[in-house]
């Protein structure tokens, strides 16, 4: 996942810069200082059709999302909505049933993309919001209005009502992911809905290709998931949501089915506890005092604690079961192209 900038949106060219003590490392790890190899770029789909990005790779392709997309996946768009009467939650599975289920006969009939979910029956008609099932005309008046905001006003244009002809749906690309391949995914310039939402689709996409397999499909034997500051998306202190949910089955049973979840963030007391309890490998790079004090910290003693706080640049201390004692180490500086 593509967050910063373009960040990772060069990894298959060469660094401009790598000098022979950074090559060293590299090959003292046993591994060639080279580009990644077999990558694949999605790249999100802007208002007037063209990418949204920072940098355009070569062989990148576009991904947009039309509602047909997101009949199964609509509770990752209102993750963030608060809900604590289950309203939105509620006509979210109506609606979900009712566009998977159609027929001609159906009060979903004539809904066949964003603008007339929006503006059509059975949830809107005659100027008004209409009540639907057990929800009342406000709260679907409520919805309404999230929804629009999430896929016309404030959308960068993922949302659309009719994908292009060279516009991908991502999660039916992520479904023929190849093993030996990398596949980069940017949401840099997207805003934080719907980099919550492409996050969730992709890593349900995953675990649900995974938890659901069987021997008829080639799935690859791991898949790595990358994600810088996934404390925006699992932050802590935020009680479960469609999204946190799907974090949590990855950080829980991800393992065994032969997902893992790789984040990077600023400070690890952001994230979501069950999340970080269950990481199997902590690498921590220089913190402050206080964030060192905090409870997801308790497996550093006290002299460690203070060792973190003045780790140097490019030090790291690394934490897992096979180690008796948390390692320092030092790591090479990628042998890709960075952004500048």
């Amino acid at each position: 996942m593509n967050v910063k900038h373009g960040d990772l949106l060069r990894i298959d060219e060469p660094p401009t810069k790598l000098d022979e003590g950074q090559k060293s490392l590299w090959l003292k790890l046993g591994l060639e200082p080279k580009p990644f190899q077999n990558v694949h770029y999605y790249l999100p789909r802007a208002k007037n059709g063209q990418a949204n990005s920072f940098v355009i790779p070569r062989q990148s392709r576009l991904y947009a999302y039309e509602l047909n997309d997101c009949i199964e996946k609509l509770d990752l768009l209102f993750s963030a909505i608060p809900d604590p009467t289950e309203t939105i939650d509620s006509l979210v599975g109506e609606i979900s049933n009712g566009l998977m289920n159609k027929t001609a006969e159906s009060p979903w009939a004539k809904v066949e993309d964003w603008q007339s979910l929006l503006d059509g029956p059975p949830l809107f008609y005659n100027g008004k919001s209409q009540s639907f099932g057990d929800v009342k005309a406000s709260s679907v008046g409520k919805f309404r209005r999230h929804l629009r905001r999430m896929v016309k006003t404030r959308s960068t244009g993922i949302f659309t009502n009719r994908r292009g002809r060279n516009e991908y749906n991502l999660s039916e690309s992520i479904n023929k992911i190849e093993g030996g391949h990398t596949y980069v995914v940017d949401i840099a310039r997207l805003q934080d809905h719907e980099q919550a939402f492409v996050f969730g689709d992709i890593i349900r996409t995953v675990y649900e290709m995974f938890a659901e397999s069987d021997e008829t499909l080639n799935l690859p034997k791991k898949v790595l998931i990358f994600v810088d500051e996934l404390n925006k998306y699992a932050p802590a202190g935020l009680k479960d949501s469609p999204l946190i949910e799907q974090i949590l089955d990855i950080s829980e049973r991800g393992r065994s089915l032969g997902v893992i979840l790789l984040s990077a963030q600023q400070f690890m007391s952001a994230v979501h506890p069950r999340v970080t309890g269950n990481s199997a490998t902590k690498i921590l790079g220089r913190s402050t005092s206080s964030e060192v004090m905090q409870p997801d910290y308790r497996f550093l003693d006290q002299d460690l604690k203070l060792s973190v706080t003045r780790l140097s640049k490019g030090e790291l201390l690394v934490q897992h079961a096979v180690f008796r004692q948390p390692v320092k180490i030092i790591f090479p500086m990628p042998a890709y192209k960075q952004e500048m």
